[in-house]
Parts: C-alpha cells; sequence; structure tokens
C-alpha cells in the first residue's frame, strides 16, 4: 500500500483536492492526506476536508510563531513540510511507501514502477533536469545548482531504518533554515536533498522523463498523452513556485500541456466555486512574497546592482591638499 501526502495552505485547497481525485483515479486502493499547514479556523463555514488530514496543532511546533514572522508563505509551508511527512511516516508501517507530491502536482497515469523497477529503493528523487542544457535561456545550469538538483515537489520515502535516519537529518535542518535564498546557499527544504546520495543508501533518482513534468523541464520532455505521467503546475497556473522568471519555455508552444492547463484550470474553478477558498490569505508565514523579476525590472535591477558594486569597488583618488 501507498500513502500520498500533499501539504497546503487553505489557498491551495483546490489544487490538493484536484490531486486527490487524480490519485483516486490512478490509486484506488491507496489512501490520500492533506496536511493543512494553515489555521482550520479560516475554512468557510460548512467546509469539510474530504480527505483525511493532519494539522500544524497535530506537529506541536515549538517555535511555530518565530518561524511564522521569519517566513513568506511558501517558506513557512516549506519549513513545516518534513515535519508533516515525518509525522505521517512515524504511521506507517515497516517497508510501505509513503510518497510527497506537491499540491499542483497531478497525475495522469498510476505510478506502477514504484512496486516493481524501485520497490527496493529507500528514496526516490525526481531530477530538475536529464539533460545538459544546450542554450542561453534563464535559468542556466548554475541556477539550478543554487535551487536544488532534485525537485521537492516530489520525495518518495520506504519505511526503513535508513529513511528514518534521512528524515532525523532533514526535519532537524530545514525548520530553521528554509529561505529561498539561492544567493546564500539556502533554498528552502529542497536545496537539502543534494546531498542525500552521498549521506544515504538507497537512495534512487527517477529519470522516467514522464515523472514529474514543470516549467523548468517542458524543452527536454515528452508530453504525449502514453508518456506524460504527472505534471507539477507550479508557476504554470499560479504565482507559486521561483520559475515563473524563466525564458526557455513559451507553455502556447506545447499544445498538449496546453490543452491540459485548460482542463485543469477548468477544474481548479469547478472545486474553488462554492467556497471561494482561493481569496483565503495564508495565516502563517507573514513575510511578503516576492516573485522573480523578469524582463525590463530584472534588466533594470541587473544594471543597478552593477552599478553600485562599481562604485563600492573603485578607486576614487583622495583630494592631497
Amino acid at each position: 500500500m501507498i500513502t500520498f501526502l500533499t501539504v497546503c495552505t487553505i489557498r491551495q485547497l483546490p489544487q490538493a483536492l484536484a490531486l486527490g481525485e487524480s490519485l483516486h483515479q490512478h490509486h484506488p486502493a491507496d489512501s490520500f492526506v492533506i496536511g493543512l499547514c494553515d489555521d482550520p479556523s479560516h475554512l468557510p463555514t460548512g467546509f469539510t476536508i474530504p480527505y483525511p488530514t493532519v494539522l500544524l496543532s497535530d506537529l506541536s511546533i515549538p517555535d511555530q510563531d518565530q518561524l511564522s514572522q521569519q517566513y513568506t508563505p511558501a517558506e513557512f509551508v516549506a519549513a513545516c513540510k518534513p515535519l508533516f511527512i515525518k509525522h505521517l511516516y512515524a504511521r506507517q508501517p515497516e517497508n510501505t511507501w509513503l510518497i510527497y507530491l506537491d499540491p499542483s502536482v497531478y497525475l495522469y497515469q498510476p505510478l506502477t514502477e514504484v512496486r516493481s523497477r524501485y520497490a527496493d529503493a529507500t528514496l526516490m528523487l525526481t531530477p530538475h533536469l536529464l539533460k545538459p542544457l544546450t542554450d542561453n535561456a534563464y535559468p542556466d545550469e548554475k541556477h539550478f545548482q543554487n535551487v536544488g538538483l532534485y525537485s521537492s515537489g516530489f520525495v518518495g520515502l520506504r519505511h526503513t531504518a535508513e529513511t528514518t535516519r534521512f528524515l532525523d537529518w532533514w526535519s532537524s535542518r530545514v525548520p530553521e533554515r528554509a529561505f529561498a535564498r539561492p544567493c546564500e546557499g539556502m533554498y528552502t527544504d529542497q536545496i537539502w536533498l543534494v546531498l542525500t546520495p552521498g549521506l544515504f543508501e538507497g537512495v534512487t533518482i527517477v529519470k522516467n522523463p514522464g515523472w514529474h513534468l514543470g516549467l523548468w523541464n517542458l524543452h527536454e520532455r515528452p508530453t504525449d498523452e502514453t508518456s506524460l505521467v504527472f505534471l507539477n503546475y507550479k508557476g504554470i497556473v499560479d504565482q507559486e513556485g521561483y520559475f515563473q522568471a524563466q525564458t526557455r519555455v513559451k507553455i502556447s508552444a506545447y499544445a498538449a500541456v496546453q490543452t491540459r492547463r485548460q482542463e485543469y484550470q477548468k477544474r481548479l474553478r469547478q472545486l474553488n466555486a462554492r467556497a471561494e477558498l482561493s481569496a483565503i490569505a495564508p495565516a502563517y508565514g507573514l513575510q511578503p512574497f516576492k516573485p522573480p523579476l523578469k524582463g525590463w525590472r530584472k534588466k533594470t535591477v541587473e544594471s543597478l546592482r552593477e552599478t553600485v558594486q562599481f562604485i563600492e569597488t573603485v578607486d576614487v583618488p583622495r583630494n592631497m591638499k
């Protein structure tokens, strides 16, 4: 049996519910749990989440208020995500799978390889890229090194002693250092995954090109109906994530993805219509989200930074009298 988990705010619940529907279609015998990283009292009157739910209060985070003060909503969710995973994992039987998926993920085929090809793995990770970049578009390979080589939008964990060791390590590192500051060597919960193949045994990198398509890798992945297994709509249908400034991919150039996006957006509107969940601001993560700059704004900021650097480093002769 597989237990699937997502972690989301109330605003992201329509996506989480869409994910649940796709899991019910392709994994009807497996379970789906939602970790609500928000204040449940902010849910609309009479609204009930139709899946088992783990609340922040179930985690007993001692410095929750401090974390909320220092993070944006996205960073706060990332800070708490390993704790949600660890909480649910502790209740799993040995050798069963717990798979985390971003709420913005949607399945188009079952993950059959979990029980076959990857049955003996300890952890499963999906890389952002499967091929070297050959253009000058943004982001380049150095940027991927700064934000993490593996996407934390998917993490597969088989209940073993080694996985327990990984979760103890991950959940002790991330909460206090989940800032999205790639130039300072920090990038939410994701950057830590770079270390896992060297630190832990049984870490498997899934290179099936149909797994985990996203805004960051559409240029190298097949999008036809027979190949696509699951797609992460982060940054494609919302302003979540940090790849909106990318210049490599235009969704209009991918007819199959464009059609699926329209269908997905229609379903999100239906799921949101009655309760208007997407209009509810997250209760935690009080710092404002600053989306990545793009276009002329990005070029202007870069030019200003170069000017400041020049002013700070140029040797200005003193007036000697």
